[in-house]
């Protein structure tokens, strides 16, 4: 069934049991049904980033030893790069990956159709690095979206009588340390085999850009430091965020490579690991430097493709992947990050509602506590501001990179700006998802 159909029958039944209790059961217990549920979602978020804080300060499972190897012995890697209409990036990216101290790689710049000069850039860093540089020109019919670029090109390199051991998958606009390769390789070796493969960290290097990329940077901050890194520590269960990511050539094969109709490849790739019984590792130490949105209208646009994707992931593995969670945390956490794109819609119409009944005063309750289910809400926000002061906190002692201090204080102050855009871009997702509008949308570029 395709995701819309999908939504819609979710939707549809949805609104027939809605209809049928509201004709069975009194507005105000149905009121009151509403709170609770609010209530019981927004306090378990406030448990879920305690537990991560926590957990974040565990030690990793594994052990970061960079050893030095001869490229005879060193396992080969291929490093893809999709790119469409990307003139303004793809060189410089290109370059750091070019410039890395590991050896026994090769460069794969897939051109997606572009209708700019990125080709031209390709073929002329190609030029200079022969040995080093493939350009893939995706045919029309199979582009025009990451996933199917990716998809291309992997069935070329299947085709192909070498095979790599492992595939490096980044965006056209990061930028890379020169020990990336080495130590995420480093690392893989000595995983163990149910590691399908290794997410590195992401952060923006134009953070300092205005409003909207100082805000996008704490969130990337709390996003990798306490949700990522304390899954990974607690539970042994990274995420894939579809950059900055080295995978198991094997694997990635076994797993289907990419689904093609998905707008969050990454994302599904996930959920069809843990339901297959892999793991994706994180490692905060390798960065990827990306270039964050810098306005409200693309920072809107681009997180409603992510929430539709992140949706379709919801509808289409949800309980199959709480069946393959370990236990009741783990099963916890990733209930939690399947929906975590309706958090901020279910913490804003718990503070609208309760405040708005207390302010009231004359709605009849029995068991609702208004006073006290909103300030469950404000303790949540309490420790989310938390999780971001830590997190920051983290990244500075660790890279002495870090958001200014003043505007971590001033959260507060913008914080409902943010939620807003949330709860737009989750409901735009959502009106894509229920149309069939699910399209792959290219992300602007501020350089």
């Amino acid at each position: 069934m395709k995701p819309a159909l999908k939504f819609q029958s979710a939707l549809y039944l949805y609104i027939l049991i809605t209809i049928g209790l509201a004709l069975l059961v009194p507005p105000a217990y149905a009121l009151e049904a509403v709170l609770i549920f609010l209530f019981l979602l927004v306090f378990s978020g406030t448990i879920f980033y305690s537990l991560l804080i926590v957990a974040s300060r565990r030690s990793y499972p594994f052990k970061v030893e960079v050893q030095e190897r001869s490229p005879f012995f060193e396992p080969l890697v291929y490093v893809l790069i999709p790119a469409h209409n990307e003139e303004s990036v793809i060189e410089i990216t290109a370059r750091t990956v070019l410039n890395q101290d590991y050896h026994n790689f090769k460069l794969f710049l897939i051109n997606d159709n572009s209708t700019d000069s990125t080709r031209e850039i390709m073929e002329r860093i190609a030029s200079e690095n022969p040995k080093k540089i493939t350009v893939i020109d995706v045919p029309p019919e199979r582009g025009r979206s990451k996933p199917r670029a990716l998809n291309y090109t992997l069935e070329v390199i299947e085709q192909s009588r070498e095979h790599p051991d492992y595939v490096f998958i980044l965006d056209a606009d990061y930028l890379l340390h020169p020990n990336a390769l080495t130590t995420l390789v480093g690392i893989m070796e000595k995983a163990p085999e149910y590691v399908v493969g290794i997410q590195g960290n992401v952060r923006p290097r134009n953070w300092s850009r205005n409003f909207v990329t100082k805000f996008i940077t704490l969130e990337r901050l709390v996003g990798f430091n306490v949700a990522i890194e304390g899954d990974m520590k607690l539970n042994e269960n990274g995420k894939y965020g579809g950059t900055v990511a080295l995978l198991r050539f094997s694997h990635l094969l076994r797993l289907g490579m990419f689904r093609e109709d998905s707008v969050t490849e990454d994302t599904d790739l996930w959920a069809r690991a843990i339901i297959s019984g892999y793991r994706f590792w994180y490692y905060h130490g390798v960065i990827g430097w990306e270039e964050a949105v810098e306005t409200m209208k693309d920072y809107i646009k681009q997180r409603s493709r992510w929430a539709q994707g992140h949706f379709q992931v919801m509808l289409d593995y949800y309980w199959n992947v709480l069946r393959s969670c370990s236990g009741i945390a783990e099963g916890f956490i990733e209930h939690f990050y399947l929906i975590s794109y309706l958090v901020p819609v279910f913490w804003f119409l718990s503070v609208v509602l309760n405040g708005y009944i207390i302010l009231s005063g004359n709605i009849p309750l029995a068991l609702a506590r208004p006073r006290l289910f909103l300030a469950v809400s404000i303790t949540a926000f309490l420790v989310f501001w938390a999780s971001v002061a830590y997190s920051n906190w983290v990244e500075m002692k660790r890279h002495n990179y870090y958001v200014p201090w003043s505007f971590v204080a001033a959260y507060p102050l913008y914080f409902m700006i943010f939620v807003l855009a949330g709860v737009v871009y989750t409901m735009r997702g959502l009106i894509k998802l229920l149309i069939g509008k699910l399209t792959w949308e290219k992300t602007k570029r501020f350089t």
